[in-house]
């Protein structure tokens, strides 16, 4: 008989399968979450004056929004190129620029908003054969750029007072501590001695899990000026999705200054970050509306600019898509002996 827990081929212990219901029901009830509270948002606006809104949407401005979305994601395939380097992976700036790609697109898709960076590590593991590394790269791709979003945030609230709102402000400043104390605990040789707590909180595969997870991490520890330039690279990335609803708030008509997106879109990406819905839809436009109301916007503007930022995103996207179709992303066949 076999050991429980141990597959048929032999392989070591893994968690049990997940239940159907699992599989099914999560993403069904994020779907819900997302078409739910779309319905509330249209319910709570002026479908009249909302139809007017996007139908007087600039097209060229729309089309604007989209290629600072392209440009975000070509500079964030670069910060994970560097990343990559960093655990000594094998990939080429070709296949990382391909395998991000996808992963966006996957991101803007499946529910929870972080489908595509588990594309992502699956991807490069069939490239390099290592998972661990690749989790590591990953999820400090993914840390640097929300930690990049918190300092943008915080320093539009900083030096404009009409952004300075005391929830969105201890909601950055939770954030951006938590995530600095997360970066200690990563990679200080001191504040990473965390197994035993780790072993006492967590179950012991998890536990194991996340030691792993934080001992790849710890790479980055002697590599400060990668890093720095890892962060340089993301504040780009971070900018650039700012810019995709500034200039999809402009083909709409919402004209109130680069300085309140800044300030307001930031947080409305940390909220939609959360695994609750279907690529944040329904959580970042409420988010908008309520923030932007709070400076005089009209509901219908407001939304009608986030569904718009939105649609500019999956439209830059679709590349994703077609790279997922055409892309190779294991070794080339070795020719034949004659």
């Amino acid at each position: 008989m076999l050991a429980p827990g141990r597959r048929k081929d032999g392989s070591g212990d893994g968690p049990p399968a997940r239940p159907a219901w699992r599989r099914f029901g999560d993403p069904l009830l994020k779907l819900m979450v997302s078409g739910g509270l779309l319905y509330w948002l249209l319910s709570q606006s002026d479908l009249q004056a909302f139809g007017r809104v996007l139908g007087r949407t600039d097209v060229a401005l729309f089309a604007a929004a989209a290629c600072f979305f392209v440009l975000s994601n070509v500079l964030g395939a670069g910060q994970w190129y560097l990343l990559l380097r960093g655990q000594s992976l094998a990939v080429s700036p070709g296949q990382t620029a391909v395998v991000y790609w996808v992963g966006v697109f996957f991101n803007n898709l499946l529910p929870g908003n972080i489908g595509g960076d588990a594309v992502r590590i699956y991807d490069v593991r069939r490239l390099t054969g290592a998972t661990g590394r690749a989790a590591a790269a990953t999820f400090m791709d993914r840390f640097i750029g929300l930690f990049s979003t918190c300092c943008l945030a915080l320093g539009a609230c900083a030096l404009v007072a009409e952004v300075r709102r005391p929830g969105l402000v201890t909601l950055l400043g939770t954030v951006w501590l938590t995530l600095a104390a997360m970066l200690a605990m990563g990679l200080s040789r001191r504040l990473g001695r965390v197994r035993a707590f780790l072993g006492l909180l967590l179950p012991r595969r998890l536990a194991a899990g996340v030691e792993r997870l934080r001992s790849s991490i710890a790479v980055y520890r002697e590599q400060t000026g990668l890093l720095a330039a890892a962060w340089a690279v993301s504040l780009g990335v971070q900018f650039s999705r700012i810019l995709v609803y500034w200039a999809a708030g402009l083909a709409v008509g919402l004209e109130v200054g680069l300085r309140y997106f800044m300030g307001f879109q930031p947080a409305a990406a940390i909220v939609a970050a959360l695994p609750i819905s279907v690529g944040g839809l329904g959580v970042r436009e409420g988010v908008l509306v309520e923030l932007f109301g709070g400076i005089g916007v009209e509901e219908s503007l407001a939304f009608a600019a986030s569904l718009l930022g939105y649609a500019a995103g999956i439209s830059a996207s679709a590349l994703g898509g077609i790279a997922f179709v055409l892309r190779r992303t294991g070794p080339r066949p070795e020719p034949r002996a004659a």
